[in-house]
């Protein structure tokens, strides 16, 4: 049956995108069933319900015309049975970085430059990383990407990397976040490994990945090692792509040296995708699923799911699992329900909105909230109403200064301060939780005052 069913998979593998053939007919197992009958182990029943809609007549057809009159049988791998790896596949776990795996963390092969979604607000990081990757590049071979999280900064991170691993095999390529970069370093001066941290950072290395560098804020040491690092890799001429969801010029308590370094190449900041590149977004994550979404129901998402690119996928994905388990096409009105059930198309919170909400719980007056005072409970008011209005609104930090009468870098040490402090006090975490709730459900309730909002003529 193994023999009979890989002749078949590379005849499947003829009429189905490689996508599709990836996700649903690689993970499928063969195994002895009764006399006559092939049967197949698919990894869970969502799998199983797919692959019997979608593939199931091609793999009967692919049986007739081997002449094998064999009859197909589905059934759903048993929960704590062993996870079945196609040959040559090793079973993935979460990178680490540090002395344990000395190449920092796996690269995910899918994030590439030819499956990336081109628009207008991500052309210039697209174009400079791809530049970078190819050695075509007129700026000062380091690359600093800017975005909030879900926008293809990660993306292309790694897509240089996996461009440089694809053109020289042997490239030493080391990607890892700040937070990886600043534990190696604190590992290896408790170790007494400092000398093996530097050749691993500035000797080998020929392309560094350092993702989220604003975590660095506040550590001075390790910012200086920092600057070194970049200042010798940038003498050897390697390779340099830098992320954040800052701006170099917004992230605080960073030292000038390291500020001039980081704005020393090509700043590119990606910003959220315009309607055109969100349905093509979607079309692409469709095909990559093997889903056949008629045009209307891919506009009237990208329509609605105006964040980022997590979001869109998500509600793709909701579509794809309610179709699929209730056995209905996917349509304008199954589109409609998941974007009701998500929340997606109520209307969205304005900065009044937050500020109100954020006054009533801790019981203070907009003006007090706006004004000078300097009272604990109005600093930490001001920094929940911030955060909030970035989070509802994404408004940049300049409007937000202008709506809060604050000053740029009165924002940007709010919202890092409460970043700090959420992690260092339980109870600003729980204070976070809870206006989040209270904000979603003024979000509901403007959605109730408005009506729902189905475009059935799209």
């Amino acid at each position: 049956m193994e023999a009979i069913w890989e002749v078949i998979k590379s005849e499947l593998k003829k009429h189905i995108s490689p996508s599709g053939y990836s996700l649903w007919i690689e993970p499928l197992r063969p195994e002895t069933g009764a006399p006559g009958e092939l049967q197949l182990i698919c990894p869970n029943p969502f799998a199983l319900r797919w692959v019997q809609t979608h593939y199931l007549p091609l793999i009967q057809q692919g049986l007739v015309r081997l002449g094998q009159p064999l009859t197909v049988r589905l059934m759903a791998s048993r929960p704590g049975a062993k996870k079945f790896l196609p040959s040559g596949t090793a079973q993935l776990s979460l990178p680490l970085a540090g002395p344990k795996n000395g190449r920092g963390r796996s690269l995910n092969r899918e994030f590439t430059f030819a499956r990336f979604v081109v628009g207008g607000s991500n052309r210039l990081a697209y174009h400079a990383s791809e530049a970078l990757a190819r050695s075509d590049t007129f700026f000062n071979n380091i690359l600093f990407i800017s975005s909030g999280p879900g926008l293809g900064k990660s993306h292309l991170s790694q897509a240089v990397g996996n461009c440089c691993t694809t053109s020289v095999p042997a490239a030493s390529v080391l990607y890892v976040t700040a937070e990886d970069f600043a534990n190696d370093m604190v590992r290896a001066l408790k170790s007494g490994q400092m000398a093996r941290f530097k050749e691993r950072y500035r000797g080998e290395c020929e392309v560094l990945l350092l993702e989220e560098v604003q975590f660095l804020s506040g550590k001075e040491k390790i910012q200086a090692e920092l600057c070194f690092t970049l200042d010798t890799l940038l003498e050897r001429r390697k390779k340099l792509v830098i992320t954040s969801c800052y701006l170099p010029g917004e992230i605080s308590h960073i030292s000038k040296e390291l500020r001039s370094r980081l704005t020393g190449g090509l700043i590119t900041p990606i910003g959220p995708p315009d309607y055109a590149t969100r349905v093509n977004i979607l079309t692409r994550k469709a095909e990559d699923r093997a889903v056949s979404a008629p045009l209307p129901v891919i506009e009237y998402l990208a329509e609605h799911i105006t964040g980022d690119v997590r979001r869109l996928e998500s509600a793709l994905d909701c579509l794809v699992a309610r179709s699929t388990l209730l056995n209905e096409p996917v349509t304008l009105s199954l589109a409609q329900e998941v974007l009701q059930d998500l929340k997606a198309i109520t209307p969205r919170l304005t900065v009044s909105h937050i500020q109100q909400v954020v006054c009533d719980f801790y019981q203070v007056s907009l003006r007090e909230l706006l004004g000078r005072g300097r009272q604990k409970k109005l600093v930490r008011a001001r920094q929940m109403g911030l955060y909030f209005s970035r989070l509802y609104t994404q408004k940049s930090v300049v409007e937000l200064g202008r709506l809060f009468k604050r000053s740029h870098a009165a924002v940007l040490h709010a919202l890092q301060t409460l970043e700090r402090d959420r992690q260092l006090h339980q109870r600003v975490e729980q204070e976070v939780k809870f206006l989040g709730e209270k904000l979603a459900q003024a979000q509901v309730r403007l959605g109730e005052q408005s009506g729902p909002i189905l475009h059935s003529d799209v």
